[in-house]
């Protein structure tokens, strides 16, 4: 139990020995952070002085340019005051000066006092120019704007009006006279074009009737034509194998057979007679032709 103890304040002593060593370690890293801080807050302090006096500088400079600018100006506005006063006083307070003056003041008086007269004048004859003409144009509207010459123009107006609406009247009627006679040329153009069209479809299709018929016609006659020679030719092939059957039985009654043992009936017959050849295996030496369907 006492060893537990004291393992247990030896546990606690060194958690105490490594807390202090961490916060030692914490105060030293803050206390070098502080100081590169506070350097770097020096050195931009430094700085934006240096940039202040810069400035401070250039604009000393500039202001003192100003100064010495103002002051040279100042110096000659006072020049320049100096020589008008100077000038002044030689040109006042001559009794020659002063009459020279009245002379030009009497004569530019003058001078204007004419020009005044004159404009009053023209503008006096202007004046009156523009009252005659407004007393003329007053004159000329009246005249013109006079009750008889407003009703001749009314009268003029409406007579045109007039011949222009009956020559409008004219025209509609004669237009919609027009516009009736095309419609109805129209309609007989349309009708007769119709009944072309309908004769020549009728006469195609009688056309095509009698061609038909025709036709029809034509291949009866064909078949009846083909069916003759048919049984023309079948009935000369018949009568040439009846005549050559005819021909060979005699030729071989004459060789073979002997009448009277054949005619007695005695004799066993020729060898001929139960051959298995008969004269009606002998064919003709062309086909029978046949109509054919088609035909």
């Amino acid at each position: 139990m006492a060893e537990a103890v004291r393992t247990q304040g030896r546990s606690g002593e060194d958690f105490i020995k490594e807390r202090q060593k961490q916060h030692t370690q914490q105060g030293l890293s803050r206390q070098q952070a502080a100081s590169v801080q506070m350097k770097k807050a020096s050195e931009a302090l430094e700085a934006h002085r240096e940039r202040n006096l810069t400035k401070g500088r250039a604009v000393y400079e500039e202001v003192a340019g100003w100064r010495s600018g103002a002051k040279a100006l100042k110096e000659e506005r006072v020049a320049y005051g100096k020589e008008v006063k100077d000038k002044t006083v030689k040109a006042n307070a001559t009794a020659e000066s002063i009459a020279a003056l009245n002379d030009k003041k009497k004569k530019q008086a003058a001078a204007t006092r004419a020009d005044d007269e004159k404009k009053e004048r023209e503008r006096n004859e202007l004046k009156d120019l523009i009252s005659k003409s407004a007393r003329e144009q007053a004159s000329k509207v009246r005249t013109e704007t006079a009750d008889e010459v407003t009703d001749n123009a009314k009268r003029v107006f409406y007579e045109q009006r007039l011949a222009a609406a009956k020559e409008t009247r004219s025209d509609a009627a004669r237009w919609q006279k027009e516009r009736k006679e095309g419609e109805v040329a129209y309609q007989e153009s349309q009708n007769k074009k119709r009944a072309k069209g309908k004769a020549v479809r009728e006469g195609a299709g009688k056309s095509r009737q009698e061609l038909l018929s025709t036709r029809t016609e034509n291949a009866t006659l064909v078949r009846s034509a083909k069916r003759a020679l048919a049984d023309e030719h079948r009935q000369r092939m018949q009568d040439e194998y009846q005549a050559r059957a005819a021909t060979v039985k005699g030729v071989i009654n004459n060789n073979y057979l002997v009448p009277t043992e054949s005619q007695t009936g005695d004799s066993p017959g020729s060898p001929l007679e139960k051959s298995f050849y008969s004269l009606t295996n002998i064919r003709p030496t062309s086909p029978t032709i046949e109509p054919t369907a088609s035909d």
